[in-house]
């Protein structure tokens, strides 16, 4: 039998001894304040469960593990132990623990059986994601617990079958990772179709300003602070190397830094905060469903509708459906399909493209072919899964 150690970062409690099939109730009788201003009274029973008013509801990463949410610095010391390399995960915190979004191939995630829709609650007896107002950073964890030998354990809540596992992650060499968070002014609104890109630029010489070493791109989602996490490759002696930051929106800066950060080195995992600056998006106009569904046809399908064809949609409206469900409908038709040549690997990243505004990376298209493989090619629920999750 295998025993697990689990501390409560609410109560300093450290529960010792807890079989590996564990099962932690908390009974609770509290109000919970979620974004929308709405207040939801309830008794909660759950296996891994704590009564938390979370101020952020989640973060999105790159290329790695989200990073705690802190007052903006320009770039912070160096690490002072060597620090694992990274999970390998795209993931966003929640109220109990960090969700696995996507698992990058050949990193320690993978190798550890971590897949995308797991939980992991904590990393070492210790609870990460939002634990009352603060977030607990997945990545901070492993690097205070990894032992002598570069082991660390992770409870694991698996994604398919809603099992609590221990898994002994195993890690390499010192990472030499670049991780912070993204501010922008408090209550900017920005569409949610918007792109955050990050970019890790050479700035030896003048001219190079924008030459980006290496680059990542997610989603704005639910809003600012967003974390982010960039690997960079091996930097070359004398060089300068800084960091910036924009938003955009169907080809549109909203915001930017107003300079690149500049870096002390390349050779240490450090941190960069980043702030925004710019102009507030128009507000939204009202949708008219006729005309966003003709949009669609039009971009989706590469003709304009066909005699009739919007009143269907409409008529599916009328019947108690919604606009994201014509446009689900729209994206698994064999019509779309087959303009991606009736190819897997085509359609799933051109509907990631179509939903999130920028093609996949290597890491996400890995994702999305398990998901539709999942799906054993059904496209509707595939599409409609990629709807739900946060853009």
């Amino acid at each position: 039998m295998t025993f697990i150690s689990v501390r409560s970062r609410f109560l300093g409690a450290r529960l010792v001894g807890v079989p590996s099939v564990v099962s932690l109730v908390c009974l609770a009788s509290a109000t919970w304040t979620v974004a929308t201003g709405l207040s939801l009274a309830q008794d909660v029973r759950t296996d891994v469960r704590t009564d938390v008013r979370t101020r952020d509801p989640g973060s999105v990463v790159v290329g790695g593990f989200p990073a705690p949410v802190a007052a903006p610095v320009s770039v912070a010391a160096p690490v002072s132990r060597p620090a694992p390399q990274p999970l390998g995960i795209m993931a966003r915190n929640t109220a109990t623990g960090v969700e696995v979004v996507s698992v990058n191939p050949g990193s320690v995630a993978q190798a550890s059986g971590l897949q995308a829709g797991d939980t992991i609650i904590n990393v070492g007896g210790y609870q990460v994601g939002m634990v009352g107002d603060r977030v607990y950073d997945v990545g901070d964890e492993v690097a205070k617990h990894v032992n002598a030998a570069g082991q660390v354990p992770l409870l694991v809540r698996n994604g398919r079958t809603g099992a609590l596992t221990a898994i002994p992650a195993q890690f390499g060499t010192a990472s030499r990772a670049i991780n912070g968070v993204l501010n922008a002014p408090q209550g900017l609104q920005v569409p949610p179709t918007s792109v955050i890109t990050v970019r890790l630029l050479d700035v030896t010489e003048p001219q190079w300003r924008d030459v980006a070493l290496t680059q990542g791109q997610l989603p704005v989602a639910r809003g600012f602070p967003v974390s982010y996490r960039l690997d960079p490759p091996a930097s070359t002696p004398q060089h300068r190397y800084a960091v910036d930051a924009r938003v955009e929106d169907a080809g549109h800066v909203l915001l930017q830094t107003a300079s690149p950060v500049t870096l002390a080195s390349l050779d240490r995992e450090q941190r960069v905060d980043l702030t925004l600056a710019g102009q507030a998006a128009p507000a939204p106009t009202t949708v008219v469903p006729s005309a966003q569904i003709q949009q669609w046809i039009q971009t989706y399908l590469g003709r304009p509708p066909r005699p009739y064809e919007t009143e269907v949609w409409l008529a599916d409206l009328q019947q108690g459906k919604s606009l994201a469900d014509v446009q689900a409908g729209i994206l698994s038709s064999s019509e779309y399909f087959e303009r991606q040549r009736s190819n897997r690997d085509l359609y799933v990243a051109d509907v990631f493209r179509q939903l999130y505004g920028v093609p996949p990376t290597p890491g996400q298209l890995a994702d999305l072919q398990a998901r539709y493989d999942r799906a054993q090619g059904v496209r509707l629920p595939f599409v409609q899964q990629l709807q739900q999750q946060p853009r």
